[in-house]
């Protein structure tokens, strides 16, 4: 769906023409309406907010929600500093990294035979009371079983983890599947190859702007205190 669609869509929802009664949303309100509700989809098909408590990959209908906002990346470049963990390394995360859906990575170590081998392991992720709690347990620390992941914060203008490998491991590569955060839905920047504003196509597929623009204006009636707030509640419940 284009960003012109959604708006005019949006419209239609809380029955805005020149003729009628409603109150007369500047295209950045609506941009703002839309942008809010996109975040708000994605938060409840992801963690099972919403209607019928299903979260991410618990039924076809929430992978299919989501799948267009999901990506890969591989990353080989790391940064070792006097903040590290004992076998840590830090590295950054995509800039449009949302949440974790699936992490691995890539080590190599010389075997027995002083052999160089190379193995794709799993990557367990940690707090840093289960870090603690982990890490002094001979039985738990990171080995061919997985690594550990930490959560770190932003340096460098970027969020970064942590990657803590068994000892005598090197790091190759972290391998991330992450839900990615969409473009702001924006009239007067989103524009095509053309150069043309407002009709950029957004990043959820169509069906998933019906739910949303229904949240656009399930939102704004309640802002205006509309009586029709609650019609709208009912019709977003029957179409998610």
């Amino acid at each position: 769906m284009i960003v012109n669609e959604a708006h005019i869509q949006f419209k239609v929802g809380v029955d805005k023409t020149d003729s009628l009664n409603s109150p007369n949303f500047l295209v950045e309100e609506v941009d703002l309406y839309l942008s809010d509700a996109q975040e708000e989809f994605i938060e409840q098909r992801a963690y099972g907010n919403n209607f019928k408590r299903e979260s991410l990959e618990e039924t076809q209908k929430r992978v299919s929600d989501l799948q267009s906002i999901i990506e890969n990346a591989n990353i080989s470049t790391f940064v070792t500093n006097a903040n590290n963990k004992p076998n840590g390394q830090f590295v950054a995360l995509p800039s449009d990294y949302r949440h974790a859906e699936t992490e691995e990575i890539t080590v190599s170590y010389r075997d027995c035979n002083n052999q160089t081998i190379t193995a794709r392991i799993q990557v367990q992720a940690l707090t840093h009371d289960q870090y603690n709690t982990m890490v002094s347990n001979p039985f738990a620390r990171p080995s061919l079983n997985g690594g550990y992941r930490l959560p770190f914060g932003r340096f460098n203008s970027q969020e970064h983890f942590e990657i803590i490998t068994p000892v005598g491991f090197t790091l190759v590569t972290y391998h991330l599947r992450y839900l990615k955060n969409p473009a702001k839905i924006d009239k007067a920047q989103r524009l095509n190859p053309l150069g043309l504003p407002g009709t950029a196509t957004m990043d959820l597929k169509d069906e998933c702007y019906r739910e949303i623009i229904r949240i656009a204006v399930r939102n704004a009636l309640g802002d205006i205190e509309s009586p029709r707030t609650q019609e709208s509640i009912e019709r977003l419940k029957e179409i998610e």
